[in-house]
C-alpha cells in the first residue's frame, strides 16, 4: 500500500503530469492517504470558502465551494487510513 503526502495527493489532485502518471501506475486499491491529509485539504478548503466571503480571495463564493465540492469526490476515490498511535509514532521516527 502507498499511502501520499498531502502535496503529493494535492499534486496528483490538481492533475499534475509527473505526480499523475506515477500514481497511475500503481493499483488504485493499493492507493491510501492518512486521515490528516483530508483534514488539512478540508481546513484549506474551509479557509478559501471563509477568505472569499469577507472578500478577502480571488476566488468567488461559488468557486471555493465548488473546490470544497470537488475535493469531496476526491476523497471518495481513495482509501483512507486512520490515525492510530502506531502510525504516529512510525512516521515520528521517519
Amino acid at each position: 500500500m502507498i499511502a501520499f503526502d498531502t502535496d503529493v495527493f494535492t499534486e496528483i489532485l490538481a492533475g499534475n503530469p509527473s505526480y499523475s502518471q506515477r500514481a497511475g501506475a500503481i493499483p488504485r486499491e493499493e492507493q491510501s492517504v492518512a486521515i490528516v491529509v483530508i483534514e488539512e485539504i478540508l481546513r484549506g478548503r474551509l479557509n478559501a470558502i471563509r477568505r472569499a466571503e469577507a472578500g478577502k480571495s480571488p476566488l468567488t463564493i461559488e468557486q471555493a465551494n465548488g473546490s470544497l465540492s470537488q475535493s469531496i469526490r476526491d476523497f471518495q476515490r481513495v482509501r483512507v487510513l486512520q490515525h492510530s498511535a502506531i502510525a504516529e509514532a512510525q512516521f515520528r521516527h521517519h
